[in-house]
This record gives structure tokens, sequence and C-alpha cells, in this order.
């Protein structure tokens, strides 16, 4: 009758266990779920180099040619139910598919997305150390002109009542602009990667 006894107690005690491996299993998906986040989608549209727009350029008047560039940034937030804060965005514009060439920095200020949001922010630049000739040769020649553009910022996500530890935030695109001296919206490229996912889910467990 003992050894019954005992033979049923192991098998309780085996069940227990593994209704509460289970179950911690199950608590640690949903915690993964409700912590898992997902980067804002970024991209850069409106892109518009004035100086190297042939409607308004003549070849005889290359040297006082406008050297501003505007652009517009978009944001979106596609998590429904988790908002972003962002640090100020700076975004560095270089000519050429490197940082040889630095043409300036615009800074927007730092704001709160909310869940499931977009935002569109315009802005300009005046372009220092732009080699025009090279340029102006480029787009002539039917092909384009590229120009690097490099967005960084710091965010944290907001979960529930809480925010996040805050994460870098690195972008690069390549932006080309043709003889109207225009670029159509691109998808900028975010410079994550798995290492950086790696981080990020330590910085939950650390």
């Amino acid at each position: 009758m003992s050894d019954y006894d005992f033979s049923s107690s192991r098998t309780s005690c085996a069940c227990h266990c593994v209704k509460l491996i289970v179950s911690l299993g199950v608590l640690a998906l949903i915690l993964w779920l409700s912590l898992r986040t997902t980067k804002p989608k970024c991209s850069i549209g409106d892109v518009y180099v004035r100086g190297l727009d042939k409607s308004v350029n003549s070849k005889n008047n290359m040297t006082r040619r406008d050297n501003h560039v505007s652009f517009q940034l978009n944001l979106k937030n596609e998590m429904k139910d988790k908002s972003v804060r962002y640090n100020d965005i700076t975004l560095s514009f270089y000519y050429g598919t490197n940082t040889s060439y630095p043409l300036g920095n615009y800074t927007f200020d730092g704001f709160k997305q909310g869940k499931d949001k977009e935002a569109s922010k315009s802005g300009m630049i005046e372009a220092h150390n732009m080699p025009w000739d090279d340029a102006i040769k480029a787009v002539s020649n039917g092909s384009k002109a590229t120009f690097k553009v490099d967005v960084s910022s710091r965010i944290k996500y907001k979960i529930t009542f809480w925010y996040t530890k805050k994460h870098s935030y690195i972008v690069e695109n390549k932006v080309e602009v043709d003889d109207t001296g225009k670029s159509s919206a691109q998808q900028i490229s975010f410079c994550f990667g798995v290492f950086g996912f790696t981080l990020f889910v330590l910085s939950f467990l650390l």
C-alpha cells in the first residue's frame, strides 16, 4: 500500500511540475508580446535641390545657383498599443554615398508620437561645400546626383503607464536627384541589425 502511495505521489508531483512549466511558458509569452516593440518607419520625401533644376538654371549661371535643399521627414508608428517619444531628431546631409562632402545638418525638436500615428515634418538646409560641377555633370548626362542622409535620435516606448529605457535610433538613406532637382519619396533603411535587436531584448532583461 505504501509503494502505491509513493508512486501516486510521484505522479502527482510530476503533473504539478508540468503544469507549472506550461504556466510559466504562457506567462513568458504574454510578457514578451506585451513588451515587444516595432521601430517607427521612416522615409524622406519631397526632396528638392533647386540648384539642379534645369528649368530655373542656365549653363551660364553656375556660380549663382541656389544652394538650398528642401525635404520632408516622415515618421510612422505602426504600433496600436504603444506610443513613441523621440529626442531631438538630427538629419545630416552629404553629397555622394559617403561622408566626404558634408553639406549641412538640420534638427527637429523631439516630440511624442501617439499609437498608430503618422508625422511629417518639413525642413530646409543651405548646402555648403556642394561640388556643383560633379552634380551638374551627373544630371546633365541623364544620370542622377546622389546624396546621403543620416537620421539620428534616441527614442523610448510607452508601454501602458511606463516608458522603456532610451534606445538609439539611427537611420541612413541614399537619395537620388535628377535634372528636375527632385527625388521621389524613398524608404529609409534601418541601421539596427541583429546585434542591435539583441541589445534591445537584453535591455529588458538586465
